[in-house]
């Protein structure tokens, strides 16, 4: 992929998502050397967001989780580009959502390119993944780079666009949001549980705790947790579509 033409007068800029994990840093050798080859700028860009939900708990005022994020991020440049950097690389770390932080950065750029964390099915359709949405939403070509070095595109933008317009039997895709807040107090997990369902928000809350019996297993209280928040809403789902299907006086 080396014939990106920008506008004129535009200098030639490539985004590439940094976290810090191998697929990330792949990500990140693509991109230098794509720029390498078309005389581009390379900006890294890193988002970072508070571990706790928005209107549950506030937000923690700890700037340990920026100055950690704004380590990883250098680090990474550091790692990968080295001192001799034969390309510019610009750095930034944004407050927010990945996705949201990396289609804004990328809306005049020429390339979005990220890492595939090469999720499974199930949890890419449950939790939606970060390249998933880019390549979806965004506005520039996007290129998924995995842990190997190899890279795929996702759909032109035009495609996506004019498949959009194309009315009746059209493929339509959704953002649905799930947040997840999961603490651990001594042997009890508490898990809250909010989903954003294309504009209609459901909450549940859950816990597990553990058999003063049993040896003490973090995970596992997690996971029984997590799961029952998982089953409780997705009954409120069931529900809410008993309910638009049949009406009121059905259900």
């Amino acid at each position: 992929m080396t014939g990106m033409q920008p506008a004129p007068g535009r200098a030639r800029r490539i985004v590439v998502g940094v976290d810090g994990s191998e697929p990330s840093k792949a990500a990140l050798r693509w991109a230098v050397g794509q720029a390498v080859l078309t005389g581009a700028t390379v900006h890294a860009v890193a988002a970072w967001e508070y571990p706790s939900l928005y209107g549950w708990f506030a937000p923690m005022a700890d700037e340990g989780f920026e100055q950690a994020a704004q380590r990883t991020l250098t680090a990474e440049v550091n790692e990968v580009v080295g001192p001799q950097r034969p390309v510019t690389v610009r750095e930034s770390l944004v407050l927010g959502h990945a996705a949201e932080v990396l289609l804004e950065a990328a809306e005049d750029a020429d390339l979005l390119v990220l890492g595939s964390r090469g999720r499974g099915t199930f949890a890419r359709t449950l939790l939606g993944s970060v390249s998933t949405r880019c390549a979806v939403h965004g506005v520039c070509p996007v290129v998924i780079v995995r842990a190997d070095g190899t890279a795929t595109t996702g759909p032109a933008p035009e495609a996506a666009a004019e498949r959009a317009g194309q009315g009746e039997g059209a493929v339509r895709t959704k953002d649905w949001q799930l947040s997840l807040h999961v603490v651990e107090d001594r042997d009890t997990t508490r898990v809250h549980a909010v989903l954003d369902a294309d504009g209609t928000v459901l909450h549940s809350d859950s816990l597990a705790r553990r058999n003063p019996r049993d040896t003490p297993a973090p995970a596992v209280g997690d996971e029984f947790a997590v799961g029952r928040a998982l089953v409780d809403l997705g009954h409120q789902l069931l529900r809410a579509g008993v309910h638009s299907a049949t009406g009121p006086a059905e259900e």
